[in-house]
């Protein structure tokens, strides 16, 4: 189950790169800026506004995920299964379906498409999400198809899955773009609904399995956004194996909250849990990067 196929992107690993978005995660961040990504079921979004009451989606035959509203537009029942037809009926584009099933052989198909890009850049595919690790035999096939085909990898991923999925991709994947979210156990489960330890361990393991890893902090207002928290995630970063002592100082981007999801939220029927306008103030910012780097972490703010 994978909800995308994004060609030409250059903020997911170096050069040019083919990002494939993997369905379905088993973590719940209230930030998430793929919150389509979430469920491992299709879902429809519906943007009312886009819509010109044509009434093309509400053929019965499409299904009775959509009927007449009592004004303009109609209603989306989530709890029955969105099918693709109603997204290729919408002339106006007014709805979209994330989500759809695809063999290892045809998202491969896709994206070697762009091979020569690859090659003349330095850059490769990355598998995004979602949570690619919570499909790991699909990772796995795509992850050696790559590699059998001479192409550089990359997996941006939160580490919340067993360590023998992790450990089965150490040849595999050739960096590690990994979500550092907090080191508090009781602050990480309480917004994410996920184990602390569990994420910490795998990237202690994965640091000291030599993996190439760049760490990547959200900075959420209300959640990590003070120096207490940054301090402990700076800290626990400095300290990984193999880390900043030396010449190789461990590379970490501070990526701060932007609201840019909001309307993602609307479109899937859900409620945005942020104010309009919330930022994370851009001193703050420069502030958090200090002192990564006075602990002798390679620091970007923006990745």
């Amino acid at each position: 189950m994978i909800f995308d196929v994004q060609r030409f992107s250059t903020h997911d690993g170096p050069g040019i790169r083919t990002v494939v978005f993997f369905k379905g995660c088993p973590l719940a961040c209230p930030w998430c800026e793929n919150p389509e990504s979430q469920s491992f079921l299709p879902e429809l979004l519906y943007k009312p506004s886009t819509c010109i009451d044509c009434g093309s989606c509400l053929d019965p035959a499409l299904g009775a995920a959509l009927s007449l509203g009592s004004g303009s537009g109609v209603v989306v029942d989530r709890r029955a299964l969105a099918g693709p037809g109603y997204a290729t009926a919408c002339p106006a584009l007014a709805l979209r379906l994330a989500g759809r099933n695809a063999s290892a052989a045809e998202i491969l198909a896709e994206v070697r498409r762009d091979e020569a890009y690859f090659r003349r850049s330095g850059g490769g595919v990355t598998f995004s999400g979602g949570e690619p690790l919570a499909q790991p035999q699909l990772l796995r096939e795509l992850a050696q198809g790559a590699a059998d085909a001479g192409l550089e990898t990359a997996v941006e991923t939160c580490l919340a899955a067993p360590w023998a999925d992790i450990e089965s991709l150490l040849g595999l994947i050739g960096l590690w773009l990994v979500d550092l979210k907090h080191t508090d156990p009781t602050s990480f489960e309480e917004a994410t609904g996920g184990d602390a330890s569990l994420v910490l361990g795998n990237i202690e393991a994965l640091a000291r399995a030599g993996a190439r890893i760049r760490l990547r902090v959200p900075v959420i207002p209300g959640f990590n956004d003070d120096e207490a928290s940054m301090l402990g995630i700076l800290s626990f970063a400095a300290g990984l194996p193999g880390g900043p002592a030396g010449a190789h100082r461990r590379a970490l981007d501070l990526l701060p909250y932007h609201d840019l999801a909001a309307g993602k939220y609307a479109a899937l029927g859900r409620s945005y849990p942020y104010a309009a306008g919330a930022r994370v103030d851009a001193s703050c910012m420069e502030a958090y990067a200090e002192l990564g780097r006075s602990l002798g972490l390679d620091i970007t703010v923006g990745g």
